[in-house]
């Protein structure tokens, strides 16, 4: 039983470490601001804009008008043999991915 506890606590934390990365004296975490990123990492390797569309494929509500979504871009570095990519909504940080 107190394998499975223990086993459950290390699952959860490595969850929730999940969206965080250390740079130097840097931490990075969800919530933080483009600037930021920029701060702690410099420019990006690339810049990836993502528009997101409703089910009907347009973004336009039933009456019309434009329907108002977040602007949302992943910033990829690439740095020491891996690629880190953090993912902003309305300029701020949202997820951060790392591959070796």
């Amino acid at each position: 039983m107190r394998i499975i506890l223990v086993g459950s606590l290390w699952l959860l934390s490595t969850v929730a470490a999940a969206d965080t990365l250390r740079v130097g004296s840097h931490l990075l975490v969800s919530g933080d601001s483009a600037a930021q990123v920029r701060e702690a990492l410099g420019r990006p390797s690339r810049v990836t804009h993502h528009r997101d569309r409703d089910r009907a494929g347009s973004a336009r509500h039933r009456r019309g008008a434009a329907a108002a979504k977040p602007a949302s871009e992943s910033w990829i570095y690439r740095r020491d043999g891996r690629e880190i990519t953090v993912t902003l909504v309305d300029g701020a940080v949202t997820t951060i991915q790392q591959r070796p």
